[in-house]
């Protein structure tokens, strides 16, 4: 028999050893042997539970709902998440056979946010992401929805219907919306939202956590488009995921939508379902994270150039257009200071260096941070300001590792960050690759940036909107273009300068909405060019 530890380190493991062994150590005098067997006792017998428990959902194929729940709090206490999201597919997949299609919706929207903390790792298996999609379909086929009138009908003006899971002022998807507002001329345009993260009145499965309603985080963009005559029809938070889909799609085919843009991945559940009903004449499914990979849309629109190359062989296997969008930005007001440096406790006399983290580009490289390490130590008179939705956990810690700690703030996710970054005087981009939508955020304020070239492939790479002559074609070059500018105020001013007036060249967002219209339109057969080109 081995020692305590031992078993203790066994059992951690996730080893299945005979409970015997610990029964000495369980009545042992010693506080602490006490304590350790104990807990791993439990620990075992919380194993063969959840062993048990899996047979037993095994034996009818996920079908239990309070089995399902007992397994799943099980593996929460033992840290097996990952093993979560595959059994609550599963689930919505038993449900979806018994057509119980509000309880199958709950259930994979449930999955798939499930596997976000693991870093979407089972959804990222295109086997698993189509078996979702094909859940979906059946979830659409249960709801037995049929339009009332044909869709054929005859606008004087395309009409465009935008679907998002929710609006929130400090959400890319909100910028869209508000430039649509402004810039769709010759295009009368309609705003939906799901709200399927928000609490409902009737749950059948999802547990939360829920987002507050679009009218709570959304106000300054829903309020906009009430001036500029949008409507906006919300999702009912009264009935379950079955019906405020079925609600939806009424409303959709009333307002007679040529073009539907579905903003909304597979963790919207009612997007994903109203993506296979005919409930306009054609649907253009925009990604920004996850590709809801249905078979009823008609064209596919990626923002990120990363995302679309590893999604391009499921589109050309299945002949279906897609392209790339770049997403600009709205002219800053040349009256605008922006926040003020005291508001970060950033002293006037420190050179600021910012970045903005994406979640779309993940967490900090070790490169990146090494890069910055080096920049703080070698420029005593430099602080970092850290912004973005990605966590910055990993920048924090090296940081502190690096006694550096105190010269860096982090100011999150923000939904000024282009008036926000006029605190800065440098921007970083990531490396080895940073999304576009920094970069012209600090384009926008006028900021100079040092970046790498990255994919000559991609549209959005740093070349392309820098321009060759501000780019490192390596670290070394990177660090000394950082030096450069941290050096020399007149540098920065001028080539920041220089950034801002390539913003008017082609960035803005009113050249995003004009595009996204002629795209529609071509959909639409209002224009001779074929939907998209393949990328």
């Amino acid at each position: 028999m081995g020692s305590l530890l031992e078993l203790v380190e066994r059992i951690n493991k996730g080893e299945l050893i005979e409970p015997q062994q610990l029964d000495v150590y369980q009545e042992s005098a010693n506080a602490a042997e006490k304590f350790l067997a104990s807990h791993a006792r439990a620990m075992l017998e919380l194993r063969r539970s959840q062993s048990f428990l899996h047979d037993a959902l095994e034996a009818i194929d996920f079908g239990d709902h309070k089995v399902l729940q007992q397994y799943l709090a099980i593996l929460g206490f033992l840290g097996q998440n990952e093993q979560r999201t595959e059994s609550v597919v599963r689930f919505a997949a038993a449900a979806a056979g018994r057509r119980e299609a509000a309880t199958a919706m709950e259930a994979l929207q449930s999955a798939v946010l499930l596997d976000v903390p693991d870093e979407h790792a089972y959804t990222r298996d295109h086997q698993n992401a189509l078996f979702i999609a094909e859940k979906y379909e059946r979830c659409a086929a249960a709801l037995g929805w049929t339009p009332v009138t044909p869709t054929d009908w005859k606008n004087p003006h395309l009409k465009i219907g935008y679907l998002t899971t929710s609006i929130a002022d400090d959400e890319p998807s909100a910028k869209l919306i508000a430039a649509l507002g402004r810039h769709s001329e010759g295009a009368k345009v309609h705003v939906y939202t799901t709200e399927a993260a928000c609490r409902r009145e009737k749950l059948i499965f999802t547990a939360g956590p829920f987002l507050p309603a679009s009218t709570k985080r959304g106000k300054e963009t829903i309020d906009l488009l009430g001036k500029k005559k949008v409507a906006v029809t919300f999702a009912p938070l009264d009935q379950d995921l079955a019906a405020a889909t079925r609600d939806l799609a009424n409303q959709i085919h009333r307002d007679q939508i040529d073009v539907l843009i579905i903003d909304a991945g597979p963790g919207d559940a009612i997007a994903s379902v109203l993506a296979h009903l005919p409930v306009s004449r054609e649907k253009l499914h925009m990604v920004r994270r996850q590709p809801m990979f249905s078979g009823k849309i008609d064209g596919v629109a990626y923002v990120d150039f990363p995302r679309l190359k590893a999604d391009e062989p499921h589109w050309r296997s299945t002949e279906m257009p897609t392209v790339l969008l770049q997403e600009g930005v709205e002219p800053l007001p040349e009256n605008s200071a922006g926040p003020q440096r005291s508001g970060f406790g950033i002293p006037e006399s420190a050179t600021v260096l910012a970045t903005v983290l994406s979640e779309i580009d993940g967490p900090a490289t070790t490169e990146f941070m090494e890069a910055i390490v080096h920049l703080l130590r070698q420029n005593p008179g430099t602080v970092l300001l850290v912004a973005g939705d990605a966590d910055p956990t990993p920048i924090k810690r090296r940081l502190e590792a690096a006694g550096l700690s105190k010269r860096a703030g982090y100011a999150g996710k923000r939904k000024d960050m282009g008036d926000f970054l006029r605190v800065a005087d440098v921007f970083l981009a990531s490396v080895p690759r940073a999304s576009s939508s920094g970069m012209l955020a600090a384009m926008n304020a006028g900021r100079p940036i040092v970046a790498l070239a990255g994919d000559p492939a991609d549209p959005q790479n740093a070349a392309a909107m820098l321009g060759d002559a501000q780019v490192a074609e390596d670290i070394t070059a990177y660090l000394a273009k950082a030096a450069a500018f941290i050096k020399e105020p007149a540098l920065r001013i001028k080539v920041g300068s220089e950034l801002k007036g390539r913003v008017s060249e082609g960035f803005l967002m009113k050249q995003t909405v004009e595009a996204l219209i002629d795209l529609c339109r071509q959909m639409h057969g209002e224009l001779e060019q074929p939907a998209a080109k393949a990328a």
